[in-house]
Formats: C-alpha cells, sequence, structure tokens
C-alpha cells in the first residue's frame, strides 16, 4: 500500500516545477530544481538523496523564503522513496542503506531561509556525516553526542533501529509542518498522501522500536572487568532468561536438539560465544556447557560489555570440566563469577563452572 501511495505522490509532486515569485534574484531556484531532476534520473536511490540533501544544504544560505519552504516540502516527499524501498528488509541493510544517506537529513531541523533566523541550529552541523565515517561510526557519535537522550543507552547493535524510529517520527512532524503550512497543497491530494505515507511508516515504527530498546539495554550483559579479552567475534546465540537457547529467533529448550543446534552453531571450529543474562544462575550456565561440550565446544566465550558509553563488547571464557576454580555456589550468578575472575587472574583465564 504504501509503495502505490509513494507512485501517487511523486507523481503528482515529484517532478513538477517548483513554484517562485521572483523578483530579480533566482534564490537558488534554478539550481534546486536541477538537483531535484538529478535525484529522479539516478533512480531516486539513498546515495542519490544523500547528494540532494547535500546539495540543498549548500544552497541554503541564498534561499529566500519562498524557495526554503519549497525545498523542504519537495525533500520530505522525495525521501520517501529510499525510506520505503528498504522499509520490509532486516534492520543491517536498512543502516546501510540509509544511515549516512537519508536519516542526516531527517533528523536535522527543517530547511529554512537563512535571512529569517538568527542563528542556526547547531544540531545541524552535529548531524552532519564527517569525512571517512561509515554507518557504525556516525550512529556512535550522534548516539553519544546530538541523540544521547534518544539511543545513548542502547548497545551499537541495536542503535540503527533507534535511530530509524526517531528519523521516521522526524519527517512524519516536518512533513506535516511543511504541508499545512502550504496554502496550495490543499488542492492537490498528492500532498496529503505524502504526510499519510509518513505517519504509516511513523505508526509501525513506534510499535516495534519499543523492543528494539529493550533488547539493546547494556543491562542486558554481564559488565567487563579488566580480566575480560576482545571480542573474539564466533558464532553467537542467546540463553534467554528463561533457559533457552535462542538461534535466529529461534528458542531451544534443555534436549537433544539443543545440542544438534550448538554443533551447527560451531561448525568446524571448537568454540562458540554466548550471550548470557548477568543474573542467569551458575547453575544454568552449566547446563548450557555441558550441552555445548558435548557439541564439540571446548571452551564458551561469554559476552560481557564495557560499563560506559560505547559499550564493547568483550568476552570472558568459561567452560565445563577444565579451567580456573573460584569456589561459588551454583544459585550465584553468572555475574559475580566474572568479578572473581577479575578479582583473582587476567584476560585469557578460563573459568571452570561447575
Amino acid at each position: 500500500m504504501h509503495r502505490c501511495l509513494l507512485g501517487l505522490v511523486l507523481a503528482a509532486c515529484g517532478q513538477e516545477p517548483i513554484q517562485v515569485v521572483q523578483k530579480g534574484a533566482d534564490y537558488g531556484h534554478d539550481a534546486l530544481g536541477a538537483a531535484i531532476d538529478k535525484f529522479v534520473a539516478a533512480g531516486r536511490t539513498a546515495p542519490a538523496f544523500g547528494e540532494l540533501a547535500r546539495t540543498v544544504v549548500a544552497l541554503r544560505p541564498g534561499m529566500d523564503r519562498a524557495v526554503a519552504e519549497e525545498a523542504e516540502r519537495k525533500l520530505l516527499v522525495l525521501a520517501l522513496a529510499p525510506v520505503q524501498a528498504v522499509a520490509q528488509k532486516p534492520m543491517r541493510e536498512q543502516v546501510d542503506a540509509l544511515a549516512i544517506t537519508v536519516w542526516p537529513m531527517l533528523l536535522a531541523p527543517a530547511v529554512e531561509a537563512d535571512a529569517i533566523i538568527m542563528f542556526r541550529d547547531q544540531r545541524q552541523a552535529e548531524l552532519v556525516v564527517k569525512d571517512g565515517e561509515d554507518a557504525s561510526t556516525y550512529l556512535a557519535r550522534i548516539c553519544g553526542g546530538v541523540l544521547n537522550g534518544e539511543c545513548k543507552h542502547v548497545v551499537p547493535e541495536e542503535q540503527g533501529s533507534v535511530v530509524d524510529a526517531v528519523a521516521l517520527r522526524r519527517g512524519t512532524e516536518r512533513v506535516r509542518n511543511a504541508i499545512g503550512d502550504c496554502l496550495d497543497c490543499e488542492s492537490d491530494p498528492g500532498w496529503r498522501q505524502a504526510v499519510a505515507a509518513w505517519e504509516a511508516l511513523d505508526r509501525d515504527a513506534s510499535i516495534w522500536v519499543i523492543d528494539h530498546a529493550r533488547r539493546g539495554d547494556p543491562d542486558n550483559w554481564p559488565v567487563a572487568g579488566h580480566a575480560a579479552d576482545d571480542d573474539p567475534d564466533l558464532p553467537e546465540a542467546e540463553v534467554s532468561p528463561r533457559g533457552d537457547l535462542v538461534v535466529d529467533a529461534h528458542a531451544y529448550g534443555p534436549n537433544q536438539q539443543r545440542i544438534a543446534v550448538l554443533r551447527e552453531l560451531r561448525g568446524n571450529g571448537e568454540l562458540i560465544a554466548l550471550h548470557f543474562h548477568p543474573e542467569t544462575t551458575l547453575a544454568e550456565v552449566r547446563a548450557i556447557l555441558v550441552d555445548a561440550r558435548k557439541a564439540g565446544c571446548s571452551r564458551v566465550a561469554a559476552i560481557a560489555r564495557e560499563p560506559a558509553y560505547p559499550w564493547r563488547r568483550r568476552a570472558y571464557w568459561i567452560a565445563d570440566g577444565n579451567g580456573l576454580r573460584v569456589n561459588l555456589r551454583p544459585t550465584d550468578s553468572l555475574q559475580l563469577l566474572l568479578h572473581a575472575v577479575d578479582e583473582v587472574a587476567g584476560p585469557g583465564t578460563v573459568a571452570r563452572v561447575d
């Protein structure tokens, strides 16, 4: 449905001439029209939109109010194409496509003529993609800075989902304002359809972002101390608070099937990584480690997080039947075990869980 709406919107307002009453000056009107034509000719892709947005920023100092308002409306309508093109893809693909091309424009303040504002919003400069930044480094920077209230308390793997929802909400607010302030837009259904398309995207995001933010809470991982190793980047699964092994969103209980899943997870190696929640008891940890040993794993990397932003991943090595004994009770937590390893050992230590 959204793609159909997009076709109608762009047919109605994607390539029409921008109506500006000119009084002896161009105010960037022709250059804006040429930039939009170039975006359309390039297939309305995310990279082409990023170039269009940068052109608008460069043209902004010479714009008058009419051109700035028209640029704002045009940008928001044209942004629908690259956003909707990846809306049903995995979030990693959405991040790769949009994070440094479309999201910076959506997150930024509305396009306004410099002549009618005293100072530019400083967020504009902070949201500009810096030379050499990729999607991950861009998100880490803005979540630690200008968007700290929205995504600083989310681990990097889930920041894309949260920033996506913020960008969709901001795009929806801006398109409502831009079209609501346009008297000439009332007679053109294409503009209303643009607002409806943004609102549909925003409604969907308001539902799924809650789960992503909850999953991305750093408190879901043990806190790493000085004995933690660098993340070994191994095949990984999660152990849920109820004790299920979760691989690719499928949960497996303590049975023979779980051993087969662990064997498949390790592939040709002898090592895997597991995401245990910090309050998991050592008895529950050992049950998983026993199955991992039966599946051919010699030891397991328990993933932890550094205690401050950007919550970098670290790892402790644990095993069933071998390693350093720390004499804890089965009812003690994994976090307590890792603290004990920090007290008596260093990186590379294998902690025995029995």
